[in-house]
């Protein structure tokens, strides 16, 4: 099941969850956040985020019906 859960969800979080660390933790001048650095609140890319955890996804379950051997025979 957990596997399951990771296969399916995590590429649906992990464009948004890499995108609110590297604005975090890098600093301004690198592409992050000034909001964050003058601890204001920055609203996200949402349909970005969403479009390539959809087509991340997409991938995932493409991969898994094509080469099912090497999921564990899903």
């Amino acid at each position: 099941m957990i596997r399951l859960l990771l296969i399916i969800v995590g590429p649906l979080i992990l464009p948004a969850a890499v995108y609110v660390i590297w604005r975090t933790f890098v600093p301004p001048k690198f592409g992050g956040s000034a909001a964050i650095a003058r601890d204001q609140w920055e609203p996200l890319p949402w349909p970005w985020l969403l479009g390539v955890g959809g087509v991340l996804m997409v991938i995932t379950l493409t991969a898994i019906v094509l080469f099912p051997e090497i999921f564990g025979g899903f």
